[in-house]
């Protein structure tokens, strides 16, 4: 796909989620004996390994060893607000989604973020910043078929209902929220609650969906041909195909939804000063060109020049990004909690 990065397809293979073996994070409660350490709470897998390959390296030169709390977003978010009075925090960076970010914020646990602090904030692009984090990476949410197996590209998620489909369908539990996002633009939802993607998912439980532990797992149930159509983020897709598996994506007709994966620091960061210089790096240009080319998100920051060919494949079209809902983050974030206990209980049960 982009030929001036011949090691990406190497790399995408043991990266992109078909078979992982994610970088071994120390023991957090130990992360703090040197003052220059800094604990980054993040996901495993090849977002980790991104990270300790382009980012450490650049807050390694200036004296920084970086520490990694791994687990999944649910938990780091618990954490944070269990931690909330806390005087010494176990994390220095919490690394969350803008919706699981936002949620965070409500508590108030976290540090705010300037520009004096942070300073390549200010390339930062202004739709993404909040007085609470940094944008990291940022992609969209779309509709992800196998072109030998679905013959007919589908248009809408409303084709997931249709008996040929049945058992074929699959999810990322941890993607939860977004998931029911997506699926209920399909029932006449625009992103500013989650009851549009109720009413679908019980609708599509009777067509037997699956649901996979991790985005991995659906990488891997695609390969194998367990599933044909799933929802998932483009940036991942295109980690997939890269690595050869026959898929496509798109944007359905009833539109998609945006995801910024952002970074933040808790008041109770035990070591702030390594946490900004941490922060800083994760909006180098430099870095942000190697996240796009290897794991296919698009930067979040101004000056990260992308080479044509990659530009057009990470990123969106006019037209496209015109289809893309924005969050309500107020509406949704009290519903959080509901979403969860839906997912659980009443769509995931018995499948």
């Amino acid at each position: 796909m982009h030929k001036h990065n011949l090691h990406r397809r190497g790399f995408i293979k043991q990266a992109a989620g078909l078979a992982i073996a994610p970088a071994l994070p120390l023991i957090p409660g130990m992360a703090h004996a040197a003052s220059s350490n800094v604990v980054v709470g993040t996901w495993g897998g090849d977002y980790q390994n991104l990270l300790q390959q382009f980012i450490s390296p650049i807050v390694k030169a200036q004296g920084v060893d970086v520490v990694f709390d791994t687990g999944n977003a649910t938990a780091r978010n618990t954490k944070l607000k269990a931690e909330r009075n806390s005087r010494r925090g176990s994390m220095d960076i919490a690394l969350l989604g803008d919706l699981d970010m936002y949620d965070a914020s409500t508590a108030g646990v976290l540090e705010p973020v300037t520009a004096d602090k942070i300073p390549n904030l200010a390339n930062a692009i202004d739709t993404f910043k909040t007085p609470y984090s940094i944008p990291h990476i940022f992609s969209a949410m779309v509709l992800v078929y196998n072109k030998d197996l679905v013959t007919t590209p589908p248009h809408s998620f409303k084709d997931a209902l249709d008996p040929k489909y049945k058992g074929r369908v699959g999810f990322s539990d941890i993607l939860f929220n977004f998931n029911t996002l997506f699926v209920g633009l399909a029932e006449g939802g625009d992103g500013s609650s989650f009851e549009p993607g109720y009413a679908f998912l019980k609708k599509l439980k009777a067509n037997s969906p699956k649901v996979f532990p991790s985005n991995e797992a659906v990488a891997a149930a695609f390969k194998s041909g367990e599933i044909w159509i799933a929802c998932m983020w483009k940036a991942r897709a295109l980690q997939w195909k890269e690595a050869g598996l026959p898929l496509e994506f798109v944007i359905p007709e009833e539109g998609a939804i945006p995801v910024t994966f952002e970074a933040a620091v808790p008041k109770n960061s035990r070591n702030k000063d390594a946490a900004w210089k941490y922060m800083n790096a994760l909006l180098d240009p430099a870095g942000q060109v190697h996240f796009a080319d290897t794991m296919g998100y698009a930067p979040t920051v101004k000056n990260a020049s992308l080479p044509p060919e990659l530009q057009a494949s990470v990123g969106f079209t006019k037209e496209e990004l015109a289809r893309i809902h924005p969050y309500d983050l107020k509406a949704l974030a009290s519903h959080r909690a509901a979403s969860l206990d839906f997912w659980n209980k009443e769509f995931k049960a018995g499948l």
